[in-house]
């Protein structure tokens, strides 16, 4: 009988272990497919795309003749064929449409044990170079050297017990909890504050070398 309960008790015991193990994540599996933008942006030419863009930078000064520049711009424009105020609308919504597809998140992994690679972007600090907090992001310099990467490119880690990084070209693997939620928040980086917005965040429970 003693025999027969053993290869049974094995088999238990490995599906147990196999249950513990987190599941690994890559980074395109955080970034659900949500088809291609559905507003299409009209060719223009070098010197109309220039003009469009003076009559953005217009838009946002404080000079007061900024406002005749526009209509002048915009008479330019509207002699060649282009409509100037349609141009910026169908801007508008192409970026808040780009915008939708970087805040697309997936659910599919809230509250399960996890771990994914990737390069530290150093928040907070327990001690020298003992970051407690931080960005994870799947390109190094990511928000340092470069602009942000989407919201859902970026994971906000909390590890309290530290982690002794070498510098911020050097992959890890991070483990633990992940939940999906975007949050956008004030942090520090480097040598000054930036408003990141974040597709998830993670309690880790281990932080090591990528390997």
């Amino acid at each position: 009988m003693l025999k027969r309960l053993i290869p049974f008790l094995f088999f238990f015991i490995s599906l147990g272990c196999f249950a513990n193990d987190p599941i690994t994540l890559d980074w395109q599996t955080l970034r659900p497919e949500v088809g291609p933008n559905p507003v299409i942006l009209p060719e223009l030419s070098d010197e109309n795309r220039r003009q469009i863009q003076q009559i953005f930078t217009l838009m946002k000064s404080d000079d007061p003749q900024a406002l005749d520049r526009i209509t002048l711009i915009k008479k330019q424009l509207n002699a060649k064929g282009v409509d100037a105020d349609e141009l910026l609308e169908l801007r508008r919504l192409y970026i808040q449409a780009q915008k939708k597809v970087a805040e697309t998140i997936t659910t599919a992994f809230d509250g399960k044990h996890v771990r994914i690679p990737g390069f530290l972007v150093p928040i907070e600090f327990s001690d020298a170079m003992v970051v407690t907090d931080f960005l994870l992001v799947p390109v190094a310099g990511a928000c340092i050297h470069m602009p942000p990467p989407p919201a859902n490119q970026i994971v906000r880690i909390s590890f309290p017990e530290g982690y002794k990084m070498k510098n911020v070209q050097y992959p890890v693997w991070v483990e633990g909890v992940i939940a999906s939620s975007v949050e956008s928040e004030d942090v520090y980086i480097v040598d000054g504050t930036s408003n990141i917005t974040m597709g998830y965040s993670l309690n880790a429970s281990k932080v090591v070398d990528y390997q």
